[in-house]
């Protein structure tokens, strides 16, 4: 009986996938990003498997560091010492009782040095591996680092050539570099300030001599610190959105995005043998990234008072040995977490170590398997592009980035395809282009002598006589005589509200075509985007702009009648009507690499329309220059105002309608 149970007990771990074990048995969710750059819910990444040292007193942990064997450090506060135990979890030894006061980091060089900071000693402390004490690192007294700076260490790593950096309290200056003789070297990696719209007008309006008595922002201070196999310097910051994970290079500049996340309140981060980054958050959240910044995944949480492993209370810090276990201390729990990596995550992994070795096609199985897991994670679908680029099957590869998302694989790829079919297809373009205009030679020539093309000459001209046809072929005199046109338009009623709600509705399907035929390089809104929204981006503006400058026009004398300004405003958009569909379909066959040629051309349409408008706005009111600025700008201000008043009516409306229902619901259970 007992082998019976054992053999449907192996049956089920064989038949039932990890993954969704996991997943029932972890109290968290695990997320990934999307290829629209959406979290979505994925398979279980992480999963706890116990606690570090349960039988060892361990008060407040800071901090965590696993050096390159395996073997783990933890500074705990409480107990004021250093705990050592071995890859297998055991307890060997403790450091620094005695000594050290409140060890809040600690880092273990390639010598099995162990380096401790101690913040209210205000010093770093060096022990060998049995524990002594070898050196002191205090307060640097190089006029460099500033009398009046503190020296408050939170965090210590320690580079292959024996740099110390420091995490200092309040060091706005960024991380503090000294030499292993304990010399200053100056400061490394500080943060940016963060821009605003306030801050720059303030500049923009300041005197130079006012700007030196300025108060000026002070950057964020960084909170911890990791250092990778190749010596590269990570940093995390709290209480900003800006840099908040910064991967630094010799010269100190950050090799990621400046936005990578804007989660405010990280505490910790550890770097893996891949470069792959783990950053633990006060949230009890746990986010990985690859080398590259991208997001992997997010998982574990805040403890909700149910103690269970995977949640946490206050974390502190975190770390990764060399097996890929993850430990994160919980300073208010007093323990230290670990994780194992799942079946899934193994599977990520490996596919990133090779695509960031650039061996993509070997890569490819493990894409594979993750996209048989989660077919929609993003990461996938751009590694397996790469994959089938190296292959030279572009086609593949366009769909592939396409759904990741990525716009300069996609570039390549369509470079690629754009060439093959040019390749095949220029002789034959040529030798129509060349015919046809042999054959609009001749047609001239003959046209010249006999007449042939008068008939349909006259056949035109009688259409273009038509007054609708006439107004609305009106808006092409826009181009070269804006001035006069305006004239036409007011005193010789060369346009009617006809021709002008025709064109109002051109530009409506025009505006359509552009948002979602743009090419996939060139496109700024997502497929799935809902129509009715993307209208009224385009309606509500131009409704505000008319009614408004109507308006502001009456009560400061402009001559302009409603009626003028319905169909001057659409006659202003004249560039957009004519070449926004030429440029819609340009974007579909152009690369990144010739963005030039559309950004170019998209800004010249927009700039002209507004000079359009501007000369529009000035004949239609007989405005001076001056007047007509004066116009635009109280326009613009009418426009917020009315929005906001119809934000606030709307907002009351809502109010009186809850009002009301919640009082006949009342009456009728009453009833």
């Amino acid at each position: 009986m007992k082998r019976i149970a054992q053999f449907v007990a192996l049956l089920v771990f064989l038949l039932v996938p990890i993954s969704s074990i996991a997943s029932a048995s972890v109290p968290y969710q695990t997320e990934t990003l999307s290829a629209d750059g959406q979290t979505i819910e994925t398979q279980t990444a992480y999963t706890p498997v116990g606690t570090l040292l349960p039988d060892v007193e361990i008060t407040n942990p800071e901090d965590i560091f696993s050096d390159s064997k395996g073997n783990l450090y933890i500074a705990d506060s409480g107990t004021k010492r250093i705990l050592v135990a071995d890859r297998n979890g055991k307890f060997v030894r403790e450091i620094g009782k005695g000594v050290l006061k409140s060890p809040t980091g600690v880092y273990v060089d390639e010598k099995e040095r162990i380096f401790v900071a101690d913040y209210e000693e205000e010093k770093i402390f060096r022990f060998s591996k049995d524990g002594k004490v070898e050196e002191q690192y205090g307060k640097p007294d190089s006029p460099l680092f500033g009398k009046s700076s503190s020296f408050k260490p939170q965090k210590v790593a320690v580079d292959r050539r024996g740099s110390i950096y420091v995490i200092s309290e309040g060091s706005t200056n960024g991380i503090i570099q000294l030499s292993k003789d304990g010399g200053f070297l100056g400061y490394y990696g500080v943060n940016s300030t963060e821009g605003s719209f306030g801050t720059f007008l303030q500049k923009l309006l300041t005197s130079e001599s006012k700007k030196a008595n300025m108060f000026m922002k002070t950057p964020p201070a960084p909170d911890n610190i990791a250092l990778d196999d190749q010596g590269l310097v990570y940093s995390v910051t709290e209480g900003t959105t800006n840099e908040v994970i910064k991967k630094l290079n010799v010269a100190g500049k950050n090799m990621l995005f400046p936005d990578i996340s804007d989660e405010k309140s990280l505490q910790d981060i550890a770097v893996d043998h891949d470069g792959n980054m783990f950053v633990v958050s006060s949230t009890g959240e746990i986010y990985e990234y690859d080398s590259f910044g991208n997001l992997l995944f997010i998982f574990g949480g805040k403890d909700d008072g149910t103690n269970r492993l995977g949640l946490f209370k206050q974390p502190t810090g975190i770390t990764i040995d060399p097996d890929g276990r993850l430990y994160v201390t919980d300073k208010e729990r007093g323990m230290i977490q670990v994780f194992e990596s799942t079946a899934f995550s193994k599977q990520v992994h490996e596919g990133i170590a090779l695509f960031k070795e650039g061996r993509y096609v070997e890569s490819q199985k493990y894409w594979e398997e993750v996209l048989k897991m989660n077919s929609s994670f993003g990461l996938a679908h751009s590694a397996m592009g790469s994959a089938y680029y190296k292959q030279q099957d572009y086609d593949k590869a366009l769909e592939e980035y396409e759904f990741a998302n990525d716009v300069y694989g996609y570039s390549d790829s369509f470079w690629e395809v754009r060439h093959a079919w040019m390749q095949e297809n220029l002789e034959t373009v040529l030798f129509a282009l060349i015919f046809f205009a042999i054959l609009y030679y001749i047609v001239k020539v003959i046209d010249k002598k006999k007449g042939i093309l008068d008939q349909p000459r006259r056949r035109i001209g009688a259409i273009k006589k038509q007054r609708l046809i006439g107004e609305l072929l009106f808006l092409f005199k826009f181009f070269r005589h804006p001035i006069d046109s305006f004239y036409y338009l007011k005193k010789k009623q060369y346009a009617s509200i006809l021709s002008a709600t025709i064109l109002y509705i051109i530009l409506i399907v025009e505006y359509i075509y552009s948002r979602f035929y743009t090419g996939f390089i060139y496109k700024t809104v997502s497929s799935d985007a809902n129509l009715v929204g993307e209208l009224l981006l385009l309606l509500v503006p131009l409704a505000l702009f008319i009614v408004v400058n109507y308006l502001v026009s009456t009560i400061n004398d402009g001559e302009g009648r409603f009626k003028d300004i319905y169909i001057g405003t659409i006659y202003s958009l004249a560039p957009f009507l004519v070449f926004s569909p030429i440029l819609t379909l340009l974007s579909n066959v152009l690369t990144y690499n010739e963005a030039f040629v559309y950004v170019f051309s998209i800004r010249i349409i927009y700039a002209w329309c507004l000079i359009i408008l501007f000369i529009m706005l000035k004949e239609i009111h007989n405005y001076t220059f001056s007047d007509t600025i004066r116009n635009i700008f109280v326009t613009l201000f009418g426009m917020v105002i009315m929005l906001l008043v119809v934000f606030i009516v709307f907002v009351l409306i809502d109010q009186v309608y809850d009002f009301v229902y919640s009082i006949i619901k009342e009456a009728v259970l009453r009833v």
